[in-house]
């Protein structure tokens, strides 16, 4: 299930992310991929105005997209041309808090929800996934071949 994101929208619907912030999309692009890694869900995400050289474009993945949109369009028309490309409109989902693109999306049938919605689900599912990391990292689960072979010794003695 694929999100378009309308990522200067969702900065702009953030409490403690500021479009003035010049780090504001890598801020909202790291937070971003923590979600994809939990859902394993397709994410494009479309800011307005000139491509950030500073972001790693290394470091994204086959199923998180950065876009921007042709010199003399917006985000909104970049989103719209993304959008016509699904035929099967109900595996979309459109986060925008802009209501002409969410008007479009709906007519489509794709599922949209508000920016400002889906930064608390963000900061939702970073917070559960950032404890679960942390207990990981306290408790060692890995068992060494030194341990194994003493539970081994242990139960091969009956």
């Amino acid at each position: 299930m694929p999100y378009i994101i309308d990522g200067n929208n969702l900065i702009g619907s953030s409490p403690d992310i500021s479009l003035d912030d010049k780090d504001s999309r890598q801020k909202i692009i790291y937070i971003l991929k923590k979600y994809q890694e939990v859902k394993n869900n397709n994410i494009i995400v479309v800011f307005d105005g000139e491509p950030d050289i500073t972001l790693n474009r290394e470091s994204l993945k086959n199923k998180f997209t950065i876009r921007y949109p042709k010199y003399g369009d917006s985000a909104d028309d970049e989103i719209k041309k993304i959008m016509n490309k699904y035929s099967n409109f109900k595996d979309v989902i459109l986060v925008s808090s802009d209501r002409e693109l969410k008007s479009f999306a709906k007519k489509k049938g794709a599922r949209t929800i508000n920016s400002i919605e889906f930064y608390f689900e963000l900061k939702r599912v970073y917070h559960i996934n950032g404890k679960k990391e942390k207990l990981k990292k306290r408790i060692n689960i890995e068992i060494s071949e030194k341990e194994v072979d003493s539970w081994m010794k242990i139960f091969a003695e009956e």
